[in-house]
């Protein structure tokens, strides 16, 4: 049985956690006395804009799991209009159980890669829609002639992301690109294994699928995939999901290793689940100091079919700012549903979040959710290339 071991008041604690956990679950600890449970009741009766302008690294609003389309630990997306034919993922959450096999995996990770998330779904469903379709087929025209294209996905948990990227560029008719290589990447053996299992379970690509390879790989944050020169390998785009909502301490992590796979003309797509803004942003301060340019993924923005599901249309320094109009007018303009009753984003409590249905909830989560697509500044790629050419 797994446990968690906790600091309080000076004391270590340790509880175990219930066997009939999933990830998602949130697990609350009641401590201290009856000033306390005051404390967290005010926490609960708290708005949205009250928690944005926290500050702590371990006071994050949590996530619930949107329980969709879940049936006996097998997740379903299904993928944008723009493929050639309707694609729905089947995704494993766990592996098959198997009384023969005596594998023991190692369970690094925090327990969020064995779901779908909304910020997830809403990248696959954005690249495999007319709009993502377009958007690459671009991108690949401006990709210097190269003929073999790579794409990495950080933090993939099911692979949901570039799984869907691999059938957006299977459906691209590019003649002059013999070979796409797409990378699926995080943490742990057991997460590796069901990336496996999800990538063979999802990966018919029609006539694609002889130029098209898709492989799982081990990576923690600050380390490198190395090619066979013992180089970092250069990837032409890098796509990510709800990488900020640990803590700030991962961030220059992540961006080193952005950094090192990040093809002078590459691009980055992510896709932001704000929580605490004040400190999320910090990853964006930093990315630019070293040259990486994030901004609003205007054509995902202006898309018809993600308007009314992700209408944040602020960029990475305004939003959840108290200080900036824009964002304290889209809290308190935009509504969403609680047991059928219309409130402001602004006033949503987390007795609120525990009262909406499963569609109320996904609305609410989409609302906080906007894309981000990022390169090297000009000055930043020519760097990057005479220093790849002499190494």
């Amino acid at each position: 049985v797994d446990s968690l071991t906790f600091e309080y008041n000076g004391n270590e604690m340790e509880i175990l956690i219930p066997e009939d956990s999933v990830a998602g679950d949130v697990l609350r600890i009641q401590v201290g006395n009856s000033s306390s449970h005051r404390r967290d009741a005010a926490t609960k009766s708290s708005s949205l804009m009250d928690e944005l302008n926290g500050l702590e690294d371990d006071d994050v609003n949590d996530t619930k799991l949107v329980q969709n389309n879940v049936r006996e630990g097998v997740a379903t997306v299904t993928l944008g209009e723009g493929l050639k034919s309707t694609v729905t993922l089947q995704l494993l959450e766990e592996l098959p159980k198997n009384d023969s096999s005596s594998t023991v995996f190692d369970r690094e990770g925090d327990g969020t890669a064995n779901c779908p998330w909304p910020s997830g779904i809403v990248l696959a469903q954005s690249l495999t829609s007319k709009m993502g379709i377009e958007y690459l087929t671009n991108m690949l025209k401006h990709s210097d002639g190269d003929q073999s294209i790579d794409c990495m996905e950080l933090g993939s948990g099911l692979g949901t992301c570039g799984i869907a990227l691999a059938h957006a560029l299977a459906s691209i008719e590019t003649p002059s690109i013999t070979s796409y290589q797409i990378v699926l990447t995080d943490r742990g053996d057991e997460t590796i294994a069901i990336l496996r299992e999800n990538i063979d379970r999802n990966s018919t690509f029609g006539g694609a699928n002889k130029k098209l390879s898709v492989t799982p790989h081990p990576l923690t944050w600050g380390n490198e995939l190395l090619t066979d020169c013992s180089a970092p390998k250069k990837f032409n785009c890098i796509i990510g999901s709800d990488l900020l909502y640990n803590s700030r301490e991962s961030y220059e992590p992540l961006l080193n290793t952005i950094q090192q796979h990040l093809h002078p003309d590459g691009t980055v797509i992510l896709s932001v689940r704000w929580r605490k803004p004040e400190l999320e942003r910090e990853f964006f301060r930093k990315a630019e100091k070293l040259g990486i340019i994030f901004v609003n993924w205007k054509e995902f923005e202006e898309c018809e079919s993600f308007k009314g599901r992700c209408p944040a249309r602020l960029n990475w320094s305004e939003y959840g700012s108290p200080e900036c109009e824009c964002s304290n007018e889209y809290f308190l303009k935009t509504n969403v549903s609680v047991g059928n009753v219309t409130k402001s984003l602004a006033a949503i409590t987390e007795d609120d979040m525990e009262c909406m249905n499963d569609e109320e909830y996904a609305s609410f989560e989409e609302k906080q959710i906007q894309i981000y697509v990022a390169g090297y500044s000009a000055k930043k790629k020519g760097r990057k290339r005479d220093f790849d050419r002499i190494n």
